[in-house]
């Protein structure tokens, strides 16, 4: 996965917040120590704030920043991609005359994504992203992939790179796409979530 960016204050308000509750579990486990009264070695000791930010900061971006909860008290705005998705693309290559079954795959943490997506003839992954959310249009998902064509596609086919920008609506994103030097075609794209990995 790689790292993506993200239009919203969330990315420097939930560091801090992570690192108020990191400090607080370290008295209180220091608290507790003492009421035992057990010594705990200088190195064990030492990085105990460090040590909880970490582990905090690990479960949040793994796991926890996709909790409902946190998403109505709008601590965390970022949509949860993370899935299986079928659907559908059309190309400029043929004149947008045919309709073509892909797939896509979205792994997705609070900081990193990867969006796979298998064609007929190829597959692409992204290698930069970024998620929109304060636009007109409403919120996007935008990345750059690298795409490879099968051992059996056409002699024409290459790899190449391009863009993708899709709208993110419940369970759909839609939008379009074009790619770079070599192929040069643009076309859309219509998916459908059919798995959630929340």
């Amino acid at each position: 996965m790689h790292p993506y960016s993200l239009d919203t204050p969330e990315r420097k308000t939930i560091p801090l917040l992570l690192a108020v509750v990191a400090i607080m579990a370290a008295w209180t486990l220091n608290v507790i120590l003492v009421r035992l009264q057990l010594t705990v070695p200088w190195w064990l000791d030492a990085p105990s704030v460090m040590g909880f930010y970490g582990l905090f900061y690990g479960f949040f971006d793994a796991r926890l920043w996709r909790w409902s909860f946190l998403r109505s008290i709008r601590l965390v705005k970022v949509p949860v991609l993370a899935g299986q998705w079928v659907g559908t693309c059309k190309s400029s290559f043929n004149n947008h005359s045919q309709q073509f079954d892909i797939e896509a795959n979205i792994r997705q943490a609070w900081t990193s994504i990867q969006v796979s997506l298998v064609a007929a003839e190829s597959r692409s992954h992204s290698i930069v992203g970024s998620i929109s959310l304060d636009t007109s249009a409403g919120p996007t998902l935008s990345y750059q992939y690298q795409s490879e064509p099968r051992s059996d596609s056409p002699t024409t086919m290459q790899i190449h790179y391009g863009t993708t920008t899709l709208a993110i609506g419940p369970d759909t994103l839609e939008g379009e796409y074009y790619s770079g030097r070599g192929r040069q075609n643009t076309g859309s794209i219509s998916l459908r979530r059919v798995k959630s990995d929340r």
